[in-house]
């Protein structure tokens, strides 16, 4: 099932905005990997989820990678499945980056989610 581009634009401004308003337009700059991971998980969206019909697989933010220090602070990419009143949407992906506005993108369902990633929940 072909899912509507603005059904997928919707619900990244609807992450992001969420991501944004818990953690704000800017990430902090963080010390650590593991300081990123706490920031990452203070962005659980269930009551969100719950009141637009949303659904992620492992819980939102979903499956992490290992966070990756950058000359300018920390990066990490989580990846969750995404579906929509019991259909599926795609695999969200949100990417964390200190000092940087979070970013969201979906790419298509029988995306594989890294095995190397573990869910933060």
């Amino acid at each position: 099932m072909a899912v509507h581009p603005d059904l997928l634009n919707g619900v990244m401004r609807t992450y992001r905005d969420h991501v944004i308003r818990v953690l704000g337009w800017q990430l902090p700059n963080v010390a650590s990997g593991e300081e990123l991971i706490a920031l990452a998980k203070k962005t659980e969206a269930s009551a969100l989820e719950a009141e637009h019909g949303l659904r992620t697989e492992p819980p939102f933010p979903g499956a992490a990678e290992k966070p990756d220090e950058m000359p300018k602070g920390w990066r990490m990419i989580c990846a969750t499945r995404l579906s929509h009143e019991g259909h599926d949407v795609g695999v969200m992906y949100t990417t964390f980056v200190s000092g940087r506005t979070p970013s969201i993108s979906i790419v298509e369902a029988a995306t594989t989610i890294p095995e190397e990633y573990s869910p933060l929940f």
